[in-house]
This record gives structure tokens, C-alpha cells and sequence, in this order.
């Protein structure tokens, strides 16, 4: 066996000793299988194939500690665990505060190895990097905190929530009833090809804030949609150049761990999720099977 490399069976080994398993070993390794099979499909998202060496499965030295302290816990039933819970597949990372919480259990398992001097930083940040993207942990911590300002924002803006008609026109009849002379018809503020300055001078109501604020999110939304395609299109025109038959084909594994890995399944994900664009860059670079080339998951 390569120095740089570690069987799983001898991690397994370790996990049994830590929890005096002996006698139940076979089944416990059975176990283990499950849960590093998890690990592998659905949070660093590495091809099995990658990681074998005459039939045995084994990863490199430094992953290993890492690898140990998340199953450790995977298998761990002495107390509730999130972590547990993620690994028998009752965690939605969909929900931001799920994933936020799922994460500060997460951290301190892989950051454990770094203290005790049985990996470096580099692998560890590479962990930590790509735990994070797997669970969405960043794009929920910024969506909380944009939710917490959004709250206070409301709050703020309340002596602006307003329903008070402006330029409405009444005619009152001797019986007392009303009538409408004229209704005047609040028009819509449009932001586009305005300052900021100019936007705000428009605003009035909280409505307006509200207003203004849709109309920037369908802004990042098409311009985010832009960004990634020109980003796909760069590797698309790469597929054949390369003659590669998936994105992480190009870069050599120094770890089982790798946010690039997740960062392509994301893309075949937005592919899958927008055919019309897929089919467009297929077209355009010439290239075809772009979701199932950025596709990193189930291998």
C-alpha cells in the first residue's frame, strides 16, 4: 500500500476499538460501509473508482483522521445528532436555518484531526470548503442574514405601510353616498436605467420599497443566470478540446474532498433546472450530454 493512502478497512478498524465493537464486527463494518457510502455519494460526491486499488477502497492519509471522526459520529446513537440524523437521510439542507445548524456540528468533527496534528490545513480547509458548498451552508448563512435585515427593515418602514389614497377625486351627493370624479392610479416605480439617488427619490410607500427591492432581485437573477452561462461555456468548449468524459476529469485528487466537485454538480443541476439555456450553449460550442458531463452525484 502507498504510503500516502489509508484503507478504509483499517479506519473501520479504529472506529471499532473506539466503541468496542469487537464482538459485533462484521455487522458493524457493515455498517460503516453504508455510512462512508453516503459520504461519498452525497457530501464530497467522488467517484468510488477513483479510490480503489486492486478491489480494496482506501483514501489518502491525510482524509483519513477527517473521514474517522465524521463516521464515528455517523454511527453514534448514544444521543440525538443532526449529524446522525444527515446520515440516515432525515435532513433537508434546503432549509436555511437546517443547514446553518447542521454545519456548526459538522465543523468542529473535521476541524478535530487539524488539533490533534493527524492532517494539515490545507486538506482541512478543503473539507471545510467543500461541506460547506455540499449543504449549502454559505448560501443559508447569507440568506438568514438577508432575512434578519429584511425583518428589521419591515419593522422600520412601518410609519410607511400606508393606504392612503392620494389625488382621488369625491363627489358626495345630498343623500350623503360618494362617488368616484376621478381615481387616481398609483403608477409603478421602475428602477431601470436609474441611480440609486433617483430610485429612493421616488419611493413613498413601504410598498415602493418592496417595489424596488422585486425588481433588483429579477435584475441578479437574470445577471446571475448570464455569469453562469458564460462560466459554462468556458468549460463546455473544454469537453472536447480535452476529450473529457466528466468536469473533474481535468485535476488530480489530493483529497477525496473537492468544492470544484460540488461547485460542477451545481451546474449540472441549473442545467437540468434550464434546458432552454443548456440547449443553447449545446448548440452554440458544438458539444452535446452537458448535464450528465457536469453531473458528480450517484457515480
Amino acid at each position: 500500500m502507498n504510503e500516502n493512502k489509508v484503507s478504509l478497512q483499517a479506519i473501520y478498524d479504529e472506529i471499532i476499538h473506539h466503541y468496542s465493537w469487537e464482538n459485533y464486527e462484521e455487522a458493524k463494518k457493515r455498517l460503516l460501509r453504508k455510512k462512508y457510502s453516503f459520504l461519498q455519494k452525497k457530501l464530497v460526491l467522488c467517484n468510488p473508482e477513483d479510490f480503489k486499488e486492486k478491489g480494496a477502497n482506501y483514501v489518502p492519509t491525510n482524509d483519513a483522521a477527517i473521514i474517522r471522526e465524521l463516521l464515528i459520529e455517523a454511527v453514534n446513537d448514544s444521543e440525538e445528532s443532526m449529524v446522525v440524523d444527515w446520515f440516515n437521510g432525515k435532513i433537508d439542507t434546503r432549509d436555511s436555518q437546517t443547514a446553518a445548524l447542521l454545519f456548526m456540528q459538522l465543523k468542529p468533527l473535521i476541524m478535530k484531526p487539524l488539533m490533534m496534528g493527524e492532517t494539515d490545513d490545507v486538506t482541512t480547509d478543503e473539507w471545510l470548503n467543500t461541506v460547506s458548498a455540499a449543504i449549502n451552508y454559505n448560501t443559508a448563512r447569507n440568506t438568514l442574514a438577508l432575512k434578519r435585515n429584511l425583518e428589521k427593515f419591515r419593522n422600520t418602514s412601518l410609519p410607511l405601510n400606508m393606504n392612503i389614497s392620494f389625488g382621488d377625486v369625491v363627489a358626495t351627493y345630498e343623500d350623503g353616498s360618494r362617488v368616484y370624479g376621478l381615481k387616481a392610479e398609483k403608477q409603478p416605480i421602475e428602477i431601470k436605467g436609474k441611480t440609486v439617488e433617483q430610485i429612493l427619490d421616488s419611493v413613498v410607500t413601504q410598498d415602493d420599497y418592496f417595489s424596488v427591492l422585486e425588481q433588483m432581485l429579477k435584475l441578479f437573477e437574470d445577471h446571475a443566470k448570464t455569469k453562469a452561462r458564460e462560466n459554462i461555456e468556458w468549460y463546455a468548449e473544454a469537453k472536447d478540446l480535452f476529450e473529457a468524459e466528466k468536469a473533474d476529469d481535468a485535476f488530480e485528487r489530493y483529497s477525496i474532498a473537492s468544492e470544484y466537485v460540488i461547485w460542477y454538480q451545481r451546474i449540472s443541476e441549473f442545467l437540468a433546472q434550464n434546458p432552454e439555456i443548456c440547449s443553447e450553449i449545446e448548440r452554440e460550442k458544438k458539444v452535446t450530454g452537458l448535464v450528465e458531463f457536469f453531473r458528480m452525484q450517484e457515480r
